[in-house]
């Protein structure tokens, strides 16, 4: 170990001195490391595929560095690159490719595109708040870039391919990682940009494109029966609220977005694990086989959070959107439907189960019980200690100083 500690301590010299260095930025990344590999290291209690791992780890490798490049405008090259290495999580499960690569790879070339672009435009091209036309340009162009990387309507294509053909794990592995990465891109660009902050556009359209997301997720989840997807549709609303409380521009809401992003790391990780140990995971309601009620159990709950339901982890966000925007009928009333929407359709999934005592269930290994019962309780206590979640937005955006309202004399 003498090697490791002397290895460490070389680096934190070494980024005491560099000059990329900024506050905040190592919350960040802790965050995506800590989410991702807490989802990674479960693997083995799910049955995913061997590959997970290795890929996984290379993902928030690229992603982890995207966040380091300065201007973050020209970041995309590594999302990219993420989102390659992804192409090799989504195929299907015996190994054949669908349509889910594809999709995947075809959004993220051109979300890089436009990104770039927009980069070119900042950078070269000496956007300010003066230059009117090409500010808005750049503008609608990072917003495309960034809305195709937080999986907005019509960008969402990937993910319901992916909740069809893929192992559950991998798609909220996935889907969490590359939100998470946009929920930060957009913070920065916010921060670094004042003219883009102070633009009326970018708060209505934040505002536009989260209601917009709640709505059609929460009609997909009512019209769906198929958990992966009701999932997929589940994560589409839980951003949604998140781009609700980024369009009240204040620092509480940037928080909370921030805090939402743990809490909807750990409800995907646990419906999955929940999921992958179901007997009948495939077509629930249709075969009737005896489903094993801890799994049952633990896929609930992780539901029930990405809905937003009280004594859950994603609660506290949703109701701090609600205190937020509690002068936004519209607004409060999409996140009502949201947390209505997803928790129906989770309960109506729930009651196709057969989860009568079988034999022909076999008993799940020891290390997967203690697993499901962490996971289902973990949920509920962050439900009751918010906090927890929440503690790491502040020093987070402790970096994105045209963010936080200046310190008080």
């Amino acid at each position: 170990m003498r090697w490791a500690w002397s290895l460490a301590s070389r680096f934190r010299s070494w980024e005491s001195a560099s000059n990329w260095r900024r506050p905040g930025l190592s919350w960040a990344i802790g965050f995506v490391f800590i989410s991702g590999a807490l989802t990674l290291a479960g693997s083995w209690a799910a049955d995913a595929p061997r590959r997970l791992g290795a890929t996984g780890l290379m993902i928030l490798v690229c992603l982890a560095a995207a966040m380091m490049v300065q201007p973050f405008v020209f970041s995309p090259p590594l999302i990219a690159a993420a989102a390659i290495l992804g192409c090799l999580l989504v195929v299907r499960r015996d190994g054949s490719p669908g349509r889910a690569p594809a999709l995947l790879m075809a959004a993220y070339t051109l979300a890089m595109m436009a990104i770039l672009v927009a980069g070119w435009l900042i950078e070269v091209g000496g956007v300010t708040a003066s230059a009117l036309a090409p500010a808005r340009a750049a503008t609608i162009l990072l917003g495309l870039g960034l809305a195709i990387i937080v999986v907005a309507p019509p960008f969402h294509t990937w993910l319901t391919a992916t909740a069809s053909e893929s192992h559950p794990l991998a798609l909220v592995f996935l889907a969490t990682a590359l939100q998470s990465s946009g929920l930060f891109l957009l913070l920065n660009s916010l921060a670094s940009y004042p003219w883009m902050r102070s633009d009326p556009l970018v708060s209505s359209t934040l505002r536009g494109a989260g209601l917009f997301m709640i709505a059609l997720g929460s009609l997909w989840c009512v019209a769906e029966r198929r958990a992966p997807r009701i999932i997929a549709y589940a994560l589409l609303v839980d951003f949604g609220v998140s781009l609700l409380a980024l369009s009240t521009a204040t620092a509480g809401g940037y928080g909370t977005a921030l805090g939402m992003a743990g809490a909807r790391a750990a409800g995907a990780a646990v419906w999955a694990f929940g999921f992958s140990n179901l007997s009948d995971s495939t077509s629930p309601g249709v075969e009737r086989k005896p489903a094993r009620k801890l799994a049952v159990m633990a896929a609930l709950a992780g539901a029930f959070s990405l809905a937003g339901l009280p004594l859950t982890a994603g609660f506290a966000g949703r109701w701090l959107t609600l205190a937020a925007l509690s002068a936004d009928t519209t607004a409060t009333s999409a996140v009502i439907l949201g947390i209505v929407a997803v928790g129906i359709s989770s309960m109506r999934w729930a009651r196709l189960l057969d989860v009568r005592a079988s034999p022909v269930a076999a008993p799940l290994p020891r290390g997967r019980r203690t697993l499901l019962r962490i996971g289902a309780a973990s949920i509920v206590i962050l439900g009751l200690l918010p906090g927890w979640l929440y503690a790491w937005a502040l020093p987070a955006l402790s970096g994105l100083t045209g963010l936080l309202p200046p310190p008080a004399p």
